[in-house]
């Protein structure tokens, strides 16, 4: 009997040393794995920046200036594709709904995207077909006129539109963008009726100002201070809270007693569906250019100033923006039906 009970002890001591070994062995076999976990290769090859408008223009000259620092920390290039028309809506929507969401392939975010999507019922994406990636800057609007313009000052035009209803040529980059917008709200609150003539991109409209074609032009400064530096055109005003360091001798709007301040927080977007992690490699990386001494000068020189947002911040800031945007162009009457 007291064999039999010893031979049972012995049995349950090597069952249960059994058992033990072989959780042992599970748990030794998972714990590597999550160690060794890899983390995804990205980026591996080029990523293709879409642009809605003509070279030259705000979204461009951002991607040009962000191009070279992007290219060296990544290792990869990042060239630069335009896809005209709609007023940007082309490129916007092939990002939504035809672009494969593994962050080779990504746009320009600006005012003009959430604007477009508000107003025009052909533009066929809204901002919840994108995921924002980063905001780098802050892209006050100017108004300019030719050198030679009859119009001296901002008083000047408005003058001249407000005897002369809808005979003045305003132009911008496209209907629905901040340009247009901003024309707009002037308009408004001035109390006068414009002629404003769209166009597709930046460059084409400020150059339709310069070869005495249109009276003025609403733009972003980053596009055209150094064509005013270099006598090519002539401000009125910016659409900045305070003067701007560039353009010291150029009065704000607020100065001239029109209460706007106005222009395009620019940044990058990537397809709804693209893995968060590849969105923080790439936020991760703008956040570092923006802190390189070189690209701050450079953004000092075009009246860019850097805004950097990323994350749960960039994306209340889109909303936020949204809803400020939605509720003057209701009051207008100019959202899509």
């Amino acid at each position: 009997m007291k064999r039999v009970k010893k031979f049972i002890a012995i049995s349950l001591v090597t069952a249960l040393t059994l058992t033990l070994a072989g959780c042992g062995g599970q748990a030794a076999a998972t714990t590597p794995a999550k160690e060794t976990a890899k983390k995804i290769e990205y980026p591996t090859k080029a990523i293709t920046v879409i642009h809605g408008f003509k070279p030259g223009g705000g979204s461009d000259q951002l991607s040009q200036m962000v191009q070279p620092f992007l290219e060296k920390d990544l290792k990869v290039q990042f060239p630069n594709v335009y896809k005209t028309g709609a007023d940007g809506a082309i490129a916007w929507k092939e990002i939504a709904h035809d672009t494969k969401p593994d962050g080779y392939t990504l746009s320009t975010l600006l005012t003009k995207t959430i604007l477009n999507s508000m107003i025009n019922k052909e533009a066929g994406y809204t901002m919840a077909d994108f995921k924002p990636i980063a905001q780098v800057v802050w892209d006050p609007g100017i108004l300019v006129v030719a050198p030679e313009s009859p119009f001296k000052t901002t008083q000047d035009l408005l003058d001249y539109a407000k005897s002369n209803p809808g005979k003045l040529k305003m132009t911008n980059s496209g209907t629905g963008g901040d340009d247009w917008y901003t024309a707009v709200m002037i308009e408004k609150l001035s109390g006068t009726k414009m002629n404003h003539i769209p166009f597709e991109g930046d460059a084409p409209a400020w150059q339709a100002v310069a070869g005495g074609h249109a009276d003025a032009n609403s733009t972003n400064a980053s596009v055209v201070t150094s064509l005013v530096k270099g006598n090519k055109l002539r401000a009125l005003a910016v659409y900045s809270e305070k003067r701007l360091p560039e353009l010291p001798d150029v009065p704000t709007l607020k100065e001239l007693g029109i209460n706007l301040v106005q222009g395009s927080a620019r940044g990058y977007l990537a397809p709804k569906d693209t893995p968060q992690e590849i969105i923080d490699i790439l936020a991760n990386a703008i956040e570092k250019v923006t802190k390189d001494p070189e690209f701050i000068k450079a953004t000092k020189a075009g009246s860019l100033e850097i805004v950097f947002k990323k994350g749960a911040d960039y994306d209340k800031a889109l909303k936020d923006e949204e809803a400020s945007m939605k509720k003057v162009i209701d009051e207008m009457g100019l959202l899509a039906k």
